[in-house]
């Protein structure tokens, strides 16, 4: 054998990676002979794969039937020699260490300490050039290392220092690079960033430098006991005089020619990804210019060191962006089909690499062995899928082999990437290199000169929020406290312009408290404490340059939160809620006599009606490496959030009798917070199987909110959780006690499928009081004016977020919404305004079951919905119905959605499908089951001329309609998606009241077709979280 992928030895390998087998003579066993004969273990557990012989034999490919666990080892040995041409029996390879090939998988992506970490301490795992290994220091080499345990994303502001300096203890110029578990150090001596790279960018052989890697903190421990401090001192081995070779990316001639070592296409990227399904093959293009050191300085058991220069870039061609893989995502601006324009990855620190001896054979014809490490971005040329996309991607590390044949020396490699998609899904592709390069006599034996500088400014391409006239044009209306400012350039800017290049304007005055954050091409604001409502906001650019020093021109972008306070504060400020809890339903339950963990079966939630009218809801299930999740309608108090007292979460379990008993008070783990979500991450993954509740504690005592003496979890106006809307505005006078949030799930096994959050924006009740602020419903100059399409004499369409609801037309002279009966109609009165969030679940393809064409399914979270209060005028007695704020309840769905009946079972997410319409729009579509509630709901009557409230009972508890929704998505080209939903049947509400126990009224409403107008948008594609602890 002559070569592998993973290399024996080579760890932070993907879990969705293929095993590569790469031979001197063609294998003749078959493929099932071979099955037989190679072994894949994991601590001594054997691990289900395939094997494809390519290349005619001299190559096999192992495929895993499931992908590998994240931080373990794995073994590849031959149970029985192989057999190849000749008569040769090939046995077990090696390259170092025990018999076999042995590789590790990298840490989890996931955020949980016990699934990202690889150690128990913080510390290097590995490192490139390393003093023990054959990969040594060079004058032109880059300082790579892989930890232990991710860093965490705020590492200087918890004092960590990297820094790299001279014998003399003066700082060397260098690119620093932090992401992840990686560590990237880069020198650049040269006076030009430009030069980055070039001959003339080399350390000081005769001199001793020394890495300072100093107090850096962990995201998943960051404590000062698990600080990492180390330095290393090393003195730079002389390359030159040095070679530049120009090598090409051969063109596969669409997918024609296939790599030797794996079969894929040559130079080709294929993403493959539930949000996009298999997206590819792209083919890479370009030349890549490659120092090699002078070969005769080195002996021949040593590795020749080579780099790529900073700033080379490589371009793939034009991909379809689709849903699923099966849906066309549309140009949001021109309605015409997606595509991603010119691919560009970009190297954003010298690549730097080794060619060895090869390790499995002494043969001296055997091909020499290739390792290539890069730090690169990713872009696109169109604005959407740049956003989508564009990310740094540290430590990509190619194994492969060199062989020169005829003067060319010819180089094949197998590297994979994992790019994080729309902040939601990681991705994986691997990519089988073939690179060219003449070295005969009558070809350019120094390339460097051949190599085009970077010269063009990076420019713009889009920005979030986005200007006023942006697609839609409502997006300035849809930012909230926590969501971060982006801007996303048509390449990567240089990390050490960013301090001094970009400056944030509020309110006529420089923020002094951004926080920056660079990823790919994307540059991420945010002040601390979150962007202001109602404030106008500037974002200058002035000083930002690409990695070559070229400065980006870029005019002023203004943009304004919508206000949520006029001459100081509206007179009622609400309340948060819980929009979403995951996993579970975000309502105070009765569980004590219905639990039963066993079964999956929870309780009611409490309303104030006396028989809890709803459905018994199922304890939900909660993937193992996931966070809980909650989100809020305000901006909260993050201090009043604490672990263990205000949010706890504990292991529990349930005897024989019922009784619930708690294993363990808190379950350790770290808290995420932002202004109105919270994530808490379990230091260990759920366990399958065990149940855990988490609560999070309200109360309506007085005091509650005292700051150092919170008992509630508080908004930032000081007003704690409500967690029983169900039960009414007051359902104690202020003064009933704790109302935690408790919800009971259960650990089962991670998913493959990708979980979407989403919020409903634009809204016009923007501080989610449940009132809407102007002395008028439908006046156009208040703090949250009236804006839908439409006109007094025609009607009105409901805007975001609204819905409309009618008396029917044969009851039209007994009772009216909005207004009196015997006057003039009030068509802007009649909606009511939404607060919520739903979270959902992207599965994948499938079949629309309606019109047979390809969709993806998403499967909805039940969530309820909060809305603005609504007056019904009856004629008796000129008599006023007010609703109060409603509450919408989704309900599960049915587990047979052939069942009929109240006992049906319902512990299923509530399908829905992405697809195409006639029109060859992206639209999604589903049907969702409610209840309605209105605990406030309340009736005054004019006897002989004075306002007089009547006592009340009436039927709107746990009401039950479905609503069948349709609507179109659009992509925004800052990476988020909108949904939009319209009912397309028309439901039916009949309130029944009974007044003073003997007058009964019957009020038929109806909520037209197109009456109900729901928008959703998916969260910002990067983020700066609040607080982490």
């Amino acid at each position: 054998m002559v070569y592998s992928f993973p290399m024996d030895g080579q760890a932070d390998i993907s879990p969705k990676a293929d095993i590569v087998l790469r031979f001197s003579h063609a294998i003749i066993d078959d493929e099932a002979t071979l099955q037989n004969k190679i072994t894949l273990q994991s601590n001594d557990q054997p691990q289900p794969f395939t094997v494809t012989l390519i290349d005619n034999g001299k190559s096999l490919k192992l495929e895993p039937a499931n992908p590998l666990a994240t931080g373990e080892e794995f073994t590849v040995t031959f149970q029985e020699p192989l057999a190849a041409e000749g008569g040769r029996q090939i046995t077990t390879p090696n390259a170092t260490g025990d018999d076999g090939i042995q590789f590790a998988t990298r840490g989890a992506y996931a955020g949980l300490a016990g699934l990202a970490n690889t150690a128990d301490t913080f510390d290097i795992a590995w490192q490139v050039p390393a003093s023990d290994s054959p990969f040594q220091a060079m004058n032109f080499s880059t300082f790579r290392f892989a930890m232990t345990q991710p860093v965490h994303p705020e590492w200087q502001s918890l004092g960590g220092s990297i820094q790299l300096q001279d014998a003399n203890g003066e700082e060397v110029p260098a690119t620093v690079l932090v992401k992840g578990n990686r560590i990237t150090v880069d020198p650049c001596v040269t006076p030009e960033l430009s030069q980055c790279g070039s001959k003339q960018d080399i350390l000081d052989t005769g001199e001793t430098y020394t890495l300072h890697l100093t107090n850096l903190a962990s995201l998943t421990d960051s404590s000062e006991e698990n600080r990492f401090t180390g330095e290393f001192t090393f003195t730079p081995r002389e390359t030159g005089p040095t070679v530049v070779l120009q090598q090409t990316a051969v063109d596969s001639g669409n997918g024609e020619l296939s790599s030797v070592l794996n079969g894929q296409a040559l130079n080709a990227v294929t993403l493959n990804s539930v949000l996009q399904g298999e997206a590819g093959p792209s083919q890479q293009t370009g030349d890549l210019f490659a120092e090699l050191a002078y070969a005769p300085a080195f002996d021949a058991d040593e590795a020749l060191p080579l780099r790529i220069p900073k700033g080379s870039v490589l371009e793939s061609t034009s991909l379809n962006v689709l849903v699923g893989g099966k849906v066309q995502v549309l140009d949001a601006a021109t309605g015409e089909d997606q595509q991603t324009g010119t691919i560009k990855v970009t190297m954003l620190s010298d690549a730097s690499g080794y060619m060895s001896p090869n390790q499995y054979t002494d043969d001296i014809n055997a091909p020499r062995h290739i390792t290539l490490f890069m730090d690169v971005s990713m872009n696109t040329e169109a604005a959407q899928p740049n956003a989508a996309l564009s990310q740094d991607l540290m430590g990509v590390e190619l194994r492969g082999i060199a062989l020169v044949r005829d003067g060319v020396l010819t180089i094949d490699a197998i590297g994979m990437v994992e790019p994080n998609l729309l902040g939601q899904e990681f991705t994986d592709s691997t990519i089988a290199f073939h690179l060219q390069a003449a070295t005969d006599a009558d070809s350019v034996l120094d390339a460097e000169n051949l190599r085009e500088l970077d010269a063009t400014p990076p420019s713009l391409v889009s920005w979030m929020p986005g200007p006023a006239n942006a697609v839609p044009a409502t997006r300035q209306s849809m930012q909230r406290p926590g969501d971060p400012i982006i801007l996303f350039f048509d390449e990567p800017l240089d990390p050490a312009s960013v301090e001094n290049g970009v400056e944030l304007i509020e309110n006529g005055a420089p923020v002094t408290n951004l926080q920056a954050r660079l990823d790919g091409t994307a540059l991420v604001l945010n002040p601390q404490g979150g962007l202001k409502h109602g404030v106008p906001y500037s974002v200058s650019v002035d000083g930002l340059t690409d990695l070559a020093g070229n400065r980006a021109m870029v005019s002023p972008l203004s943009f304004e939160l919508d206000s949520i306070e006029e001459n100081g504060s509206p007179g009622n400020k609400g309340f948060p809620l819980a929009l979403t809890t995951y996993p579970g339903y975000p309502c105070e339950t009765d569980y004590e006599n219905t639990l039963d963990l066993e079964n999956g079966v929870f309780g009611k939630c409490w309303t104030a009606d006396a028989n809890n009218a709803g459905d018994v809801l199922p304890v939900s299930k909660m993937p193992a490496d996931r966070p809980i999740t909650v989100v809020f309608s305000k901006s909260l108090d993050l201090d009043s959030v604490i672990v263990g007292e205000t949010f706890t979460v504990q292991e529990i379990a349930q005897e024989a009798n019922g009784t619930v008993t708690v294993l363990n008070q808190q379950v350790a783990g770290r808290l995420e917070k932002n202004n109105q979500r919270i994530r808490f991450y379990p230091e260990q993954p759920w366990q399958v199987g065990a149940h855990y509740r988490y609560i999070l504690a309200s109360s309506e005592q007085s005091g509650t909110c005292t700051p150092g003496q919170y008992t509630s979890i508080c908004d930032e106006d000081g007003i704690p959780l409500k967690t029983d809307l169900l039960e009414g505005l007051n359902d104690g006078d202020g003064n009933n006690g704790p109302d935690n949030l408790e919800i009971v799930f259960t650990g089962s096994e991670a998913r493959s499928t990708v979980f979407t959050p989403l919020r409903n924006l634009p809204i016009r009740d923007t501080n989610s009081n449940l009132a809407i602020d102007c002395d008028d419903l439908g006046s156009e100059s208040c703090l949250e004016p009236f804006n839908h399409q439409g006109s007094d004499s025609e009607g009105f369409l409901p805007s975001a977020n609204a819905a409309k609801l009618l008396v029917t037309q044969d009851h039209a002279e007994d009772a009216r919404v909005g207004c009196a009966v015997d006057g003039a109609d009030c068509p802007r009165k009649k909606f009511i305004y939404q607060t919520y969030a739903l979270n959902t679940e992207v599965i994948g393809p499938t079949v629309d079951p309606d019109t047979g064409r390809d969709a993806v399914k998403v499967l909805l979270y039940p969530t309820q919905l909060a809305t603005t209060s609504l007056d019904v005028h009856l004629s008796l007695l000129s008599t006023v119905s007010s609703t109060g704020p409603q509450v919408l309840r989704m309900r599960y769905a049915k587990d047979d959605p052939e069942c009929t009946g109240a006992s049906c079972a319902r512990n299923s997410l509530i399908p829905g499908y992405i697809t195409e319409n006639d029109q060859g729009e992206t639209i999604f579509k589903t049907k969702a089951e409610l209840f309605l509630d209105a605990p406030g709901l309340k009736a005054t009557a004019s006897i002989l001329g004075i306002p007089t409230d009547l006592p009340l009972t009436h039927n709107l508890f746990g009401y039950p309609f479905t609503l069948e929704l349709e609507g179109r998505v659009v992509f925004f080209d800052d990476g988020r998606m909108q949904i939009e939903q319209r009912n397309f049947n028309v439901p039916h509400i009949d309130v029944e009241a009974v007044a003073l126990g003997i007058i009964n009224t019957e009020i038929p409403l109806i909520i037209p077709e197109q009456g109900v107008y729901l928008n959703f948008i998916s969260n910002p594609v990067k983020e700066i979280p609040a607080q982490y602890e």
